[in-house]
């Protein structure tokens, strides 16, 4: 049976024996179109996608010959790329001001045998401390500044690295902020008043009394003699004679 008679004898045999036409197999390609299918112009169906030119292709593929995903922007995955990194800290701001940040410290200075201030104590003693330790070191303003920082830990070094960029100018200006912050803990001597709850104990003899009063008057400046020995002479308990002067006992202690 030749090509002809194949054909005509597939045409006459009825529909159940009719064999569909083969599937798409990527050839086929539909009819364009009809004008007005769609309503933006420069917009084309898959089919009709234009075809970047060799050139456009090259620019287009990665290393190893292979096309990146990117089209023609490089792949920052490609080995050799330097990968910028996720994150960069800002640039620490110094609260000192550029004079002192310039001004560079002997090597081997420190200062001696001195506790960290971390917030929680009398500011004007730890200030005191340190300018007695200071004092003996040939230093400079600027140096006083930097060393005073070391000096600080917790809450107290917090307070120092919120201070305002380039506002600390010279050791005087840093003392008088410290001061103000931290003022809250710091010990304000005592009156007069306080020497009033100084009492004799029941079981405590006038001379231990007289000692631990004593103790009591060096907390409290610039009180009158005379006032000392009535305050003292009203606690003591009963049973004391009060006509002794319990005020002489504290002439070498009293701090007028």
């Amino acid at each position: 049976m030749n090509y002809e008679e194949e054909v005509n004898s597939r045409a006459t045999q009825p529909e159940d024996n009719y064999y569909p036409p083969p599937r798409y197999d990527g050839n086929y390609f539909p009819p364009p179109p009809e004008e007005g299918m769609y309503e933006d112009d420069n917009f084309l169906p898959p089919h009709q996608e234009e075809i970047p030119a060799r050139g456009e292709r090259e620019a287009q593929r990665g290393a190893g010959g292979r096309a990146s995903p990117l089209g023609g922007y490089p792949n920052p995955m490609r080995r050799g790329m330097p990968v910028p990194p996720l994150a960069m800290a800002p640039p620490r701001r110094s609260p000192f001001a550029p004079h002192i940040l310039a001004e560079a410290i002997q090597p081997g200075i420190k200062i001696p045998s001195l506790n960290e201030y971390n917030g929680g104590g009398d500011p004007q003693d730890h200030l005191d401390r340190f300018s007695a330790r200071a004092d003996l070191l040939d230093i400079s303003d600027a140096a006083y500044c930097k060393l005073f920082r070391t000096t600080l830990s917790g809450k107290a070094m917090a307070w120092f690295n919120q201070l305002p960029p380039g506002t600390i100018e010279s050791f005087e200006q840093l003392a008088q902020r410290f001061l103000h912050h931290f003022a809250i803990n710091k010990r304000y001597p005592k009156t007069a008043s306080y020497l009033f709850t100084i009492i004799q104990r029941e079981n405590e003899s006038l001379r231990e009394y007289v000692q631990r009063f004593s103790e009591a008057v060096l907390e409290v400046p610039h009180v009158n003699p005379e006032l000392l020995a009535s305050i003292m002479q009203q606690n003591l308990k009963r049973g004391d004679s009060r006509n002794q002067s319990p005020g002489s006992h504290l002439q070498p202690r009293r701090n007028c």
